[in-house]
């Protein structure tokens, strides 16, 4: 996951509404979203078929979100370097098994690689993030905010880019139950995220001709390898419900389908 559109009010109809953007090599393998777990038969979410975790997944019986980012390293290393014993997959479906709102509770850091994990409900939504060194932790305000693999960064190229758009079309469903579809839920985000699929992405390749800003993801690494945006997930939840919605195909604004909670 690199990029997690957070629009958050909690006076609002409908108080939490999410994009979540997964950037990854194409060829790892995946499940579309359902319920893989059966140790955690409530958890909905897509499935990592290398490491059996979650880049983002739901608990529908208790209205919440728990969504994972590849960090930077304290040191400047690259996110990918080092060999660590746990998947960063594995720490969202821990943190929605935790009736309390301590997400890493009982969790020894240094066992993952650097990380950014979102947890949120209607009433808060936390960033905990983890650098291999120190782990800030801090409450994303009320509004519309984009976490990205620096975490909060207002001055990522993205989030200055894609901020007041998404802001201005924040959507906010009346009756998130009653709400049919896609475009009655997330009303103008995801017409939004089909543009900037068609727009110039972030990174096409070693040349350097990608534009930083770009919400969407791809580069051609050379021997096969494509590092892209494969799919996009897209979470509203209030205080007793979550819709659920995803593509794989982030430029075709019909693949959108709903996912059954």
């Amino acid at each position: 996951m690199c990029t997690v559109i957070v629009g958050f009010d909690p006076g609002a109809d409908t108080p939490l509404v999410i994009a979540a953007l997964r950037d990854e090599m194409s060829l790892r393998p995946w499940d579309p979203p359902a319920r893989h777990w059966p140790d955690r038969p409530e958890l909905v979410g897509g499935r990592d078929l290398t490491a059996g975790g979650t880049w983002l997944a739901v608990n529908p019986a208790r209205p919440r979100v728990c969504a994972v980012l590849n960090g930077w390293p304290w040191d400047g290393s690259m996110p990918w370097e080092g060999v660590y014993p746990a998947s960063r997959g594995e720490l969202p479906l821990r943190a929605l098994a935790h009736p309390v709102r301590d997400p890493l509770q009982g969790e020894d850091p240094t066992r993952y690689a650097p990380f950014h994990l979102l947890d949120a409900d209607a009433h808060r939504v936390g960033l905990h993030s983890w650098d291999g060194r120190c782990m800030d932790t801090r409450p994303l305000p009320a509004g519309v905010s984009i976490v990205v693999n620096t975490g909060l960064d207002p001055h990522d190229p993205r989030a200055a880019r894609h901020t007041p758009a998404f802001a201005a079309t924040r959507p906010d469903p009346a009756d998130l139950a009653a709400a049919k579809g896609v475009e009655e839920i997330w009303g103008e985000w995801p017409r939004l995220i089909t543009e900037a699929a068609g727009a110039t992405p972030r990174s096409v390749g070693a040349d350097g001709q990608g534009d930083p800003s770009g919400l969407v993801a791809r580069a051609d690494l050379g021997q096969g390898r494509i590092w892209a945006t494969g799919s996009v997930t897209l979470v509203a939840l209030d205080r007793e419900t979550v819709r659920y919605a995803f593509t794989d195909a982030p430029a075709d604004a019909g693949a959108w389908r709903m996912v059954e909670v």
